[in-house]
């Protein structure tokens, strides 16, 4: 069975259920639990290799539970501090600190549009999907050590490309 086949029959399998437990101990977010704990199957590096897929969601269920309740208790012992907070004016940047961050980002991405295809796309999958050089490799059938090359490239390229900038 593929990993996004198991996915599936693990979803259609358990999340009836999982949004029960979770309905009983946190109502209000049980579907915001459950899908959180899908997402950490998600993250699991072999996930065809855990033994009790159900047990295995439950225990992430409860422990997404457990985080959510944790994150009441801080929120509920900071509110009146953060209530202040939101009343303080904001540190907004001026015009010209906007200005130079507009232009710091044009020049990223000129430098991103000069890439070639395949070193833009792992860079963008890398610093702004989060993959690991060796899921990228999977990802695009490459080896990891041409997935770092094309990666170094790319940020090198980006690297001069900003030295070289008009202000």
């Amino acid at each position: 069975m593929t990993i996004k086949g198991l996915f599936d029959h693990l979803f259609r399998s358990h999340n009836q259920e999982l949004l029960h437990f979770a309905g009983q101990r946190a109502a209000e977010v049980a579907e915001d639990v459950v899908q959180e704990s899908f997402l950490r199957l998600l993250q699991h590096p072999e996930p065809q290799m855990i033994e009790n897929h159900r047990a295995y969601l439950y225990k992430l269920t409860g422990n997404a539970l457990v985080d959510y309740q944790r994150k009441l208790a801080v929120r509920g012992r900071y509110h009146s501090e953060v209530e202040d907070l939101d009343s303080l004016p904001a540190d907004a940047p001026g015009p010209d600190i906007r200005l130079h961050h507009q232009q710091i980002l044009q020049g990223v991405l000129r430098a991103l549009e000069q890439l070639a295809p395949l070193q833009r796309t792992i860079f963008l999958l890398h610093r702004c999907d989060g993959l690991t050089y060796l899921q990228i490799a999977k990802l695009l059938k490459m080896s990891r050590s041409q997935v770092e090359r094309q990666f170094y490239a790319a940020l090198e390229h980006c690297f001069v490309a900003s030295l070289t900038a008009d202000p």
